[in-house]
């Protein structure tokens, strides 16, 4: 394996239109969305708390959106500034008709009760990313 100019190991060191696969990493790492570990780190190093604390607050923050949404909450959970979370419980549907779009045949179906979790962004985080 080659090293590109910068000294990192390249893995492929086949060219992509010109441009080496490990140059477009560093360009290529801003548009994917980060993970679990880079977020903890992140706010880590912004509250200066450790990662272990920010990964308790976390799992705390999960424990309260569990008993919020569960069966004896109020079915709405707000993170201030963020997003509002609602949890609608639609209810069972006897004969309900349905198309089958191949053949125009239509046919009717029992549709059993199902729960449906709709996230809505509030206006300060509207504003901050639109």
């Amino acid at each position: 394996m080659r090293r590109p100019s910068g000294g990192r190991w390249c893995p492929n060191p086949h060219k992509t239109r010109g441009i080496r696969r490990c140059e477009l990493e560093g360009a290529m790492a801003a548009t994917k969305r980060m993970t679990k570990a880079q977020i903890i780190g992140e706010l880590a190093e912004k509250t200066g708390l450790t990662k272990r604390e920010v990964a308790s607050v976390f799992e705390g923050m999960r424990e309260l959106i569990k008993r919020e949404l569960g069966k004896r909450g109020p079915k709405e959970f707000v993170v201030p500034d963020l997003i509002k979370l609602k949890l609608k419980e639609v209810p069972a549907q006897k004969n309900k008709k349905f198309r089958n779009p191949g053949t125009g045949e239509i046919f009717y179906k029992d549709v059993p009760k199902s729960k449906k979790l709709r996230a809505t962004p509030l206006k300060k985080l509207k504003d901050l990313v639109l």
